[in-house]
């Protein structure tokens, strides 16, 4: 295949995996380019509704329904973690009652991490304290780490970030969110069926836990 390969990802999964999968891409297929755009999971959905993009990989959860005229393959599944600052664990950090007050360092609105911690602290009674809002994990990782709330990442970009010395998981029982990474495309993908396949094998791949490829 040759010409443009049109690809979409998150921010969130972006920063870890890009370099590397379109590294490998180019080897793999040298007549092809590939573009990429950023976007919720959402957002990418639409874009190839509309014909603007050859596939997205993102996070959404196990059983997603896609619409009829858009392929989706699960192929990984991603523990996400709370995490807080090293010097300020809760005493007996087992629930989101025993943490939430110290406020959030999160996604700006529209992040299925965010909206799924919001519906957990609802369904509790609880109320959302957003600290600080900005895109990026590893930068969340660092405003955590010197204090400025609690964040709420993929175990995997956690293991990979320079801040995780200073971090801590809290073990919540109550709270133990797991989302599927898809790669979702037209039904219809002509030629490039085999380099959007090897996009998403290597998203997978990047996005496995560390401890797993040791």
């Amino acid at each position: 295949p040759s010409g443009l390969l049109r690809l979409g990802v998150p921010q969130t999964i972006g920063d870890v995996v890009l370099l590397d999968a379109l590294k490998q891409l180019r080897g793999e297929f040298p007549d092809l380019r590939a573009q990429v755009s950023t976007g919720w999971g959402s957002h990418l959905i639409g874009k190839i509704e509309n014909g603007e993009l050859d596939a997205a990989a993102a996070l959404f959860p196990a059983g997603k329904i896609f619409p009829d005229n858009i392929v989706g393959q699960s192929i990984g599944k991603m523990e996400l973690v709370v995490v807080c600052a090293k010097g300020s664990v809760p005493k007996k950090p087992g629930k989101l009652a025993d943490c939430y007050e110290q406020g959030w360092v999160l996604n700006p609105d529209g992040c299925g991490f965010r909206a799924g911690l919001q519906r957990t602290l609802t369904d509790q009674g609880l109320s959302m304290k957003v600290n600080l809002e900005t895109f990026g994990t590893e930068l969340q990782l660092g405003l955590v780490a010197d204090g400025m709330g609690l964040g709420l990442v993929p175990r995997p970009l956690l293991e990979r970030s320079a801040h995780r010395e200073q971090l801590v998981v809290l073990p919540l029982k109550d709270f133990k969110p797991v989302m599927d990474l898809w790669l979702f495309y037209p039904r219809f993908l002509g030629n490039l069926q085999a380099p959007v396949e090897a996009f998403g094998a290597l998203v997978a791949r990047s996005l496995k836990p560390v401890s797993a490829a040791a």
